[in-house]
């Protein structure tokens, strides 16, 4: 699948995948079919720039819900957890990292 420019772009300031974006495009009839596809949400969209904003904000937010309504909150944590907090880093000499995931999920549980 070829990757238009500006979903490449505008997916990776999302930080997602482009082709994850490019494929919603090419469902969606390609081209400029995505401001249609969104209009029917929100009808003031115009341009295809704003459609595919509003689909890769869509995209975040639907990874949002899938992670809490399927009970995926702890292992997104930490699977995040190795990247934003590693337990043995540099900056961590007494392993404070260590319970990084679970004061963060008992943040996000009780939020």
């Amino acid at each position: 699948m070829t990757i238009d420019d500006d979903v490449k772009r505008i997916a990776e300031g999302f930080n997602l995948d482009p082709s994850l974006i490019q494929a919603v495009v090419n469902a969606e009839g390609g081209g400029d079919h995505i401001i249609r596809a969104v209009q029917c949400s929100i009808p003031s969209v115009t341009t295809r720039e704003e459609a595919i904003r509003i689909t890769c904000r869509s995209a975040v937010h639907r990874m949002r819900d899938f992670i809490v309504e399927n009970g995926h909150r702890g292992a997104f944590v930490a699977y995040w957890a190795k990247k934003w907090a590693p337990r043995g880093a540099e900056n961590d000499p007494h392993d404070q990292n260590a319970n990084w995931p679970a004061n963060v999920l008992s943040g996000w549980r009780n939020a």
